[in-house]
């Protein structure tokens, strides 16, 4: 018996959809550069960034003057870098998203974290379902594991909420 091929409604989930992000190597750097100054309020020094990548550290300077030619960040050398506005920008989404990520794991689905998933996640969400995400969660103020989840434009229109989404 042959196989009939199925004819695709051209509709939602019928639709094959493969799409990289622009480039997920960089949004890794710049999330752990925000994550970085996040937590020292400086520079992000290029060990820091190595150990917390797992990357060499020639390979880690390659990547930064990669991403400074491209605005994102300042290369000081045998510093470290600082993000500018362009990559703070970056950085930031890919915190948002993996932390929103995060804690619909945990609160919502009620499943383990897994922190590959939230990864890969974070890199494909739009600002839109995002927001959309972290209203749904009632606009939690951090992550499970405790730290700062940085707040979208819906948190400025529905106001303050505690730890985990519950309301205060």
């Amino acid at each position: 018996m042959a196989k009939r091929s199925r004819k695709l409604s051209g509709k939602g989930c019928d639709i094959p959809y493969l799409d990289a992000t622009p480039d997920e190597h960089a949004q890794e750097y710049l999330e752990a550069i925000w994550m970085i100054q996040e937590r020292t309020q400086g520079i992000a020094r290029i060990s820091a960034i190595s150990d917390k990548l797992g990357v060499a550290p020639p390979s880690v300077v390659e990547m930064l003057r990669r991403l400074e030619k491209n605005g994102h960040l300042e290369y000081r050398a045998r510093e470290g870098v600082k993000l500018l506005a362009k990559g703070r920008k970056v950085g930031r989404t890919m915190v948002r998203n993996g932390r929103l990520t995060e804690v619909f794991m945990k609160e919502t689905l009620r499943i383990p974290i897994d922190s590959k998933v939230a990864c890969g996640i974070e890199h494909h969400l739009t600002e839109r379902f995002a927001d959309a995400l972290c209203t749904l969660l009632n606009h939690p103020k951090e992550c499970p594991h405790g730290y700062s989840l940085p707040p979208g434009k819906c948190c400025r229109v529905a106001g303050p909420t505690s730890k985990l989404g519950q309301s205060r």
